[in-house]
């Protein structure tokens, strides 16, 4: 299976993720990863259950060093709009809700970034084709990882690149978790 090297270019600190605009990757190992976005401190996804909007990150953060879960963070650059950048994310997850088997998690993030930076990304249908293009557009500031330096050599992690059926397979393993755990 070939990877997508990621340049880690940095230590997370907490507190910069009070401010900006991240792209979270979490279970960065695993294929396929889960996306969303923290925008200014609070964190926005949609999953299996529902969406997560307005959720502090530090709860997020605390949770992901207590079980040792593998989780990138992209730090994006200002956007040159003054759009509301919180208030543009929750109408995009709010717009999209679940995850399903014909949407994504990374679905609201690209609609996020299309809006947010006047960036046509939809053509991309994975994190690992969505990078390249955010770099290639000089929007990546850095990138910082927490339980990940073990599968880091030379300050590149090699994420996994995984295909839809990844993702369909994803999909009905949570559903039929939520269906035994009703």
């Amino acid at each position: 299976m070939n990877n997508y090297p990621i340049n880690i270019t940095g230590t997370l600190e907490e507190e910069k993720l009070q401010k900006g605009v991240f792209i979270f990757i979490y279970r960065a190992s695993k294929m396929p990863p889960h996306i969303g976005v923290i925008v200014n401190g609070l964190l926005y996804d949609i999953t299996s259950i529902g969406p997560n909007i307005d959720l502090p990150f530090k709860d997020f953060y605390k949770t992901a060093l207590k079980r040792k879960t593998e989780v990138l963070f992209v730090e994006l650059t200002s956007p040159k709009n003054n759009k509301d950048l919180n208030e543009l994310i929750t109408q995009k997850v709010k717009v999209h809700q679940k995850v399903s088997l014909d949407k994504s998690c990374l679905i609201p993030v690209k609609e996020f970034i299309n809006d947010a930076y006047d960036l046509d990304v939809s053509n991309t249908n994975f994190v690992f084709e969505l990078l390249p293009v955010l770099y290639d557009n000089k929007m990546v500031k850095g990138v910082s990882e927490i339980n990940l330096s073990k599968k880091i050599e030379a300050n590149i992690f090699e994420m996994n690149k995984y295909t839809k059926q990844d993702v369909a397979n994803c999909v009905a393993a949570l559903n039929r978790k939520e269906k035994i755990s009703c």
